[in-house]
């Protein structure tokens, strides 16, 4: 036991990986529920609307790896505001956000494979992402995967420029396609 601490505590310090700002922006479906005063003055559900609206945001990401490997991790925290939906046209009651946007707070993780280029210069890659809006003031938290292709562009050997478009759901008790474009600037170490 004592051997194994000793190991683990002996380790040296990693000097690969980096860090970065990224900003994001697309589009998601979701559900809009409404209900209409019936003859007798009951609430009475409408069938629901399906729409597409956009979402935007920013923040910061955590990159792990070396930089002349192909396949690289990463750990994203940033802000997402998705856009009011629409309220539906009519007499109706609604208990939706019409007016502002909807603060969310995202986390994700994520590897970036290269696929084709030199990853200390130009490369194209295939991306894999799983994460969560999970802190949101209206406890309207989901789960969210998506998957799409890349490009890094590193310079001045330790700079590089990276943009994706990902498609993918988002889960939150039923699921909801989404298509998001992301691009940014990255610091590596090694």
């Amino acid at each position: 036991m004592l051997s194994a601490i000793t190991i683990l505590l002996s380790a040296s310090s990693a000097n690969a990986g980096g860090f970065g700002v990224l900003g994001t922006g697309g589009v998601h479906g979701d559900r809009v529920y409404y209900y209409a005063e019936n003859s007798v003055g009951e609430a009475e559900q409408q069938t629901p609307i399906d729409e597409i609206n956009p979402n935007f945001g920013g923040g910061l990401e955590l990159i792990l790896g070396d930089k002349d490997y192909k396949i690289n991790g990463f750990f994203r925290m940033y802000y997402l505001a998705d856009w009011p939906v629409t309220a539906p046209a009519g007499d109706y009651t609604y208990n939706l956000r019409t007016t502002s946007v909807r603060d969310i707070g995202m986390a994700e993780a994520g590897l970036q494979f290269g696929v084709w280029g030199d990853p200390e210069a130009f490369q194209l890659c295939v991306i894999g992402i799983i994460g969560s809006g999970l802190l949101t003031v209206d406890q309207t938290e989901f789960l969210s995967a998506e998957a799409g292709f890349g490009m890094t562009y590193t310079f001045m050997r330790n700079i590089q420029l990276h943009a994706e478009v990902d498609g993918g759901i988002r889960y939150r008790k039923r699921v909801f396609p989404t298509v998001n474009g992301t691009a940014g600037v990255r610091y590596l170490f090694d």
